[in-house]
């Protein structure tokens, strides 16, 4: 028994010593090569600039706040290559709710691990105690990006579903964002906030053209956003360019049923505005 238990014990150890390497490995090779390509233009945003433009530049991701967005710049810049970027800016965007992408979302927080400045600090910082869920991600990340056109940084366009606004799950959207549950306003991200701005002057400071993208929403939504949360979206952007395509889209089909994200009809329409303006800021 003595005997079986040590051989078990010493297997399991090169197991562990294996992966441990491994990950290691995967770690420094894509510290340095996150990104496959090299980009100028690119789009960045969460899940509306995810949808909204078919284009190998959209590097969007779902629930991505905008310290991600801000590591992501970094090292796409890496090169010192890029030279603007369209980032999906919502009213949305500065609500409190979204702080929960920002630091408790175990599927969030892998996706950015090797482009964090400090990676060991944010395992201390997020207790990130199921170490297995993080190399299990990383090596998905891994074989992802070696199988296909993927970068290691998740990020691109997805299609949409072919659906329509439900007035009932729009109206249930608009109070999960903008609400507590006890009906008073979520305060604002200060988080989301402070990273707008540092995106800001890291722009400013490096000659990139940052590009500010209000994506489309159903007309009942918008209506329904509160007042304060379209005065501090003008105080935080009215410095910067904006294409403003809150009300580019009417129609119910162009909608998924929460009204802030675009249905598949929608896509085709979003992506061929979005050439024409690519086309005319080069």
């Amino acid at each position: 028994m003595n005997r079986f238990l040590r051989k078990f014990i010493k297997y399991i150890l090169i197991v562990l010593v294996i992966v441990t390497l491994s990950f290691v490995a995967i770690f420094k090779y894509h510290q340095k090569h996150p990104f496959k390509y090299t980009y100028k233009t690119v789009f960045l945003g969460d899940s509306r600039i995810e949808y909204l433009y078919k284009n190998a530049n959209n590097l969007g991701c779902n629930s991505e706040g905008l310290k991600y967005t801000y590591y992501k710049i970094l090292a796409l810049n890496k090169n010192k290559k890029l030279k603007t970027i369209y980032l999906g800016l919502s009213h949305h965007s500065f609500s409190g709710y979204f702080n929960e992408y920002l630091t408790n979302e175990m599927e969030i927080l892998p996706r950015y691990f090797v482009i964090t400045p400090k990676p060991m600090q944010m395992l201390n910082e997020y207790r990130f105690l199921n170490l297995h869920f993080l190399f299990k991600k990383q090596f998905k990340l891994a074989w992802k990006s070696l199988t296909s056109r993927n970068n290691f940084i998740e990020g691109h366009f997805s299609y949409p579903f072919k659906s329509q606004v439900s007035i009932k799950k729009s109206q249930k959207r608009i109070k999960q964002q903008f609400y507590k549950k006890n009906g008073n306003f979520q305060p604002f991200s200060k988080e989301q906030i402070q990273y707008l701005n540092v995106i800001k002057y890291y722009c400013r400071d490096n000659n990139i053209r940052l590009i500010i993208i209000n994506t489309p929403v159903y007309e009942s939504y918008f209506e329904n956003i509160p007042q304060n949360y379209k005065q501090v979206y003008v105080q935080n952007t009215h410095d910067l360019e904006v294409i403003d395509m809150s009300h580019f889209l009417s129609n119910k089909t162009d909608f998924l049923p929460d009204g802030d994200h675009i249905s598949l009809t929608a896509y085709k329409k979003c992506t061929a505005f979005l050439d024409s303006v690519v086309l005319l800021n080069k």
